[in-house]
């Protein structure tokens, strides 16, 4: 289950990419305020404010002070992974840490050569991955 912190954060890049593709087609400045993306997609500042730092740690968005700044996507919409932007909010996308390609964790009481749940939770695990490493931001502002 996503959490309220990732939600917000596919919300807050929702905003920002939309912005960025009307910016590319009329003469609209593509940075946004944290307050104009959480009147845009109404969301608590506070929470927004500081899951913009963690995008912006993680490379995703940019943002600049002055009259003139704000926050824009650091890259083009579609280049922006689901995977690595739920990882950075949420952390580990496996089910168990057992499971986990980036913070695997061997279970203490548990043979994983011989466990049935973890060659199931390693089949959801690339369920999920098969879908979010191939899906991009981009996705999100467009039908399927």
């Amino acid at each position: 289950m996503l959490t309220k912190k990732a939600q917000y954060a596919f919300r807050a890049l929702t905003v920002l990419a939309r912005r960025q593709q009307r910016a590319g087609k009329e003469e609209l400045p593509e940075w946004m305020s944290a307050r104009e993306i959480a009147e845009a997609s109404p969301m608590s500042i506070k929470f927004l404010e500081q899951i913009l730092v963690e995008l912006r740690s993680g490379g995703v968005i940019k943002s600049r002070r002055g009259p003139h700044g704000g926050h824009a996507l650091s890259q083009p919409s579609d280049q922006i992974v689901m995977a690595k932007v739920l990882r950075m909010m949420d952390g580990p996308i496996a089910p168990l840490a057992c499971v986990s390609l980036h913070y695997y964790e061997r279970c203490e009481d548990c043979a994983e050569d011989d466990c049935g749940l973890h060659r199931m939770m390693a089949d959801v695990r690339d369920a999920q991955l098969a879908i979010l490493e191939h899906r991009t931001l981009a996705d999100l502002t467009y039908p399927t």
